[in-house]
């Protein structure tokens, strides 16, 4: 067509690309344009459906260029692909004609997906660990709440540290615990101090008592002492266990409780040693105190003999745990007294009997010597009858 009728097509189909009627974009051209040539698949292919386009029609191919813009051959596509195509026309001039791809957004679509997946992920692995870092105080003071109400005279100190509240809190709960440790050893010192004084007046009684007359008055009143110097000697040994400044070292188990055992076998009390660990050979060590474990398990051995004449001790394992039991076939204990039992001079009715003596002391040292240890101690009713204590001590 001539050429004033080119330009005027040209025109009215910029407006409409303009207007998104259509999706090519035209432009004349004087010169051929300066691109270099690229061995780009899509551009080849292009020229050569221009070349057969000509060739099928009987005509000579005109010269053509052609280049590719944007990401053709990428996964991701930020921007749509589009071919550039340039013909030369009759009078010389060179029509140029840009055109988008039709391309597949699928890729583009998954590719965003993953992205977001990927961006969720860590900001859900950022933000627990934010939260978890953030909570850690909370758990650190509720678990330091829970070890204080269990065993308030061993409690340790809190770290003061995170958000301003939970140091506050913190702080608080450690100057609770400082004025609850400082009143219970002020309470241990009064004990402690009121019955080793009463030992003297005590003493000086039994010894005018040996004037007195008849016999038996006399000895009903000697009875009376040797039980009140016995109250005495069981109040100031429990006012010793609340605390102890015995370091803890690590104790082969096994061969400490085999030792126990000999001991009472040797001065007649039948006390049977069970040892139901797996792994006999090897030392089963534990960090306790020594003194204080072997009057814990002393009280419990004691009182199995004098309830039932004897006793068998078992060693066991559970986890991270070394646990001694002691069991006997003794008249056993009332389920609502097993927990009672271990209050300071409690006793449980039918032990009453001076056949047997005791203060009602005897568990509650024991339960306070397990607790100088890091121990737990309970006691439970066996089902054939008699009672087994356990204590369950961490292995080091």
């Amino acid at each position: 067509m001539p050429r004033s009728q080119r330009e005027a097509v040209v025109s009215r189909m910029s407006d409409a690309y303009e207007s998104g009627a259509i999706k090519e974009r035209l432009k004349l051209t004087q010169a051929a344009p300066d691109w270099s040539t690229e061995a780009d698949h899509e551009v080849s292919r292009q020229l050569s459906h221009i070349h057969r386009i000509f060739e099928n029609a009987g005509t000579q191919p005109p010269s053509a260029k052609a280049r590719a813009l944007g990401d053709v051959n990428g996964l991701i596509r930020v921007h749509l692909p589009s071919l550039e195509l340039a013909v030369e026309l009759s009078d010389g001039t060179w029509l140029q004609i840009t055109t988008p791809y039709d391309v597949d957004d699928r890729a583009l679509v998954w590719a965003q997906r993953a992205f977001l997946i990927v961006l969720a992920l860590i900001t859900i692995t950022v933000v627990i660990w934010l939260v978890r870092r953030m909570t850690r105080p909370i758990d650190d003071l509720s678990r330091a709440v829970e070890e204080f109400g269990r065993h308030p005279e061993i409690a340790k100190p809190l770290r003061e540290e995170g958000v301003r509240e939970i140091r506050t809190a913190a702080h608080s709960f450690n100057r609770m615990r400082s004025q609850i440790q400082g009143n219970m050893e002020e309470r241990s010192r009064i004990i402690a101090a009121m019955t080793h004084d009463l030992r003297t007046p005590l003493t000086k009684m039994q010894l005018r008592l040996e004037r007195v007359e008849p016999a038996e008055l006399r000895g009903k009143l000697q009875d009376a002492v040797f039980t009140m110097r016995e109250m005495i000697e069981q109040g100031l040994e429990f006012a010793r266990s609340l605390s102890s400044k015995e370091e803890m070292t690590r104790i082969d188990l096994r061969s400490f409780v085999q030792s126990m055992v000999d001991d009472y076998a040797d001065v007649g009390k039948q006390v049977q040693f069970v040892d139901e660990t797996e792994q006999k050979d090897s030392p089963l060590v534990v960090s306790a105190r020594a003194l204080c474990l072997k009057r814990c398990l002393d009280n419990l051995l004691s009182n199995a003999c004098a309830y039932a004449g004897s006793a068998q001790l078992l060693l066991q394992t559970e986890k991270d745990l070394a646990v001694v039991s002691v069991c006997d076939q003794g008249p056993g204990i009332p389920e609502e007294c097993l927990e009672q039992v271990f209050e300071p001079y409690f006793r449980v009715e039918h032990s009453r009997n001076r056949t047997f003596g005791g203060t009602g002391l005897g568990l509650a040292i024991a339960r306070n010597m397990a607790v100088l240890n890091g121990a737990d101690l309970t006691i439970e009713n066996r089902p054939h009858g008699g009672l087994k204590a356990q204590l369950r001590l961490p292995t080091a």
